[in-house]
């Protein structure tokens, strides 16, 4: 992807002993945690087909190109990797591929969404696994026009990283638009439907576009290529390692019993606050009574005498 610096950090422009020591610390802890996760979100989406006809096949493939960038980042930062020449100078292709595929798949469900809200009649009546699956395998082919092109255009990559971006972005904005016009959905599912849109957008503006400005300004002005601008790209191509787990979280919101799930969270949430606001107005209205009674004793001395006269 050049000489200087690189997405996958196979290169970089300072690369002393203690960034070769934290980085394949990082990303081991990481796939530690990483892995599992996308293990059993996997497993749990592959279930969610069987009982559901609008099945969420973009948000499958694109954990899988997650996976296959963490793999990837491991056998890079692995030293046994490093003498076999056969596979070490392929894997900065494939984790280039793969993470181009995934931003793909993230602009797929984003349009998705949107089609579900803005034209809900063709949505029903063309969506179907089949058509979905045969996507997902055109979205697979298309990061191969970019990765053959960066031997020829050091730009190839971060512009096929961009492109997603406005798509996520116009996504966003029209099923917002959409769904403000939507009287057939109910309150719950237009924030699940809004929710996923965001937390697509979310992850793409805090985990991926930074790197891809960063790697923009390192290859359009490197004579700016000093230290602090070699920990600035340090940090955000860490920071971009976070993103699987982000994808994770979408199978929250495509889960069949996601509404089931915030409605026991709000009725949970209301519940407590109905007890907390009876609590306090039980406590308020025993305190106004012991008030009111002790105001009585001191205003009418001679009745609580008799009184207490009389009992005696």
């Amino acid at each position: 992807m050049g000489q200087n610096i690189s997405f996958n950090g196979t290169t970089g422009v300072n690369n002393d002993t203690e960034r070769r020591i934290h980085i394949p610390l990082y990303f081991r802890i990481l796939s530690v945690i990483e892995i599992p996760v996308m293990i059993l979100t996997l497993v749990a989406l592959c279930a969610v087909i069987k009982s559901q006809r609008s099945a969420p096949v973009f948000v499958i493939h694109l954990i899988l190109s997650d996976f296959i960038q963490i793999i990837c980042k491991l056998m890079i930062t692995s030293e046994w990797i490093r003498e076999v020449d056969a596979i070490f100078p392929i894997l900065p292709d494939a984790f280039d591929y793969s993470l181009i595929a995934g931003l793909y798949f993230m602009a797929c469900v984003a349009f998705e969404r949107y089609l579900l809200v803005s034209h809900p009649i063709w949505y029903k009546s063309h969506h179907s696994l089949k058509v979905s699956c045969v996507v997902s395998v055109i979205v697979w082919f298309v990061p191969l026009i970019f990765t053959f092109s960066k031997y020829f255009d050091s730009l190839s990559v971060p512009i096929g990283c961009l492109i997603p971006y406005p798509i996520i972005i116009l996504c966003f904005v029209g099923t917002r638009r959409g769904l403000s016009h939507a009287i057939s959905l109910t309150s719950l599912k237009r924030k699940l439907i809004l929710g996923r849109l965001f937390l697509v957008l979310l992850t793409y503006t805090f985990l991926i576009f930074p790197i891809v400005i960063m790697w923009f300004f390192s290859q359009i002005f490197p004579q700016f290529m000093f230290s602090s601008f070699s920990d600035v790209l340090y940090f955000f191509s860490h920071l971009m390692f976070l993103n699987p787990i982000a994808d994770c979280l979408l199978y929250l919101f495509m889960r069949p019993d996601a509404g089931d799930l915030m409605k026991s969270v709000c009725c949970c949430c209301r519940t407590d606050t109905h007890q907390n606001s009876t609590h306090s107005r039980d406590e308020h209205s025993r305190d106004s009574r012991a008030t009111f009674a002790c105001c009585v004793s001191v205003q009418n001395p001679a009745s609580h005498s008799q009184t207490a006269c009389s009992s005696v």
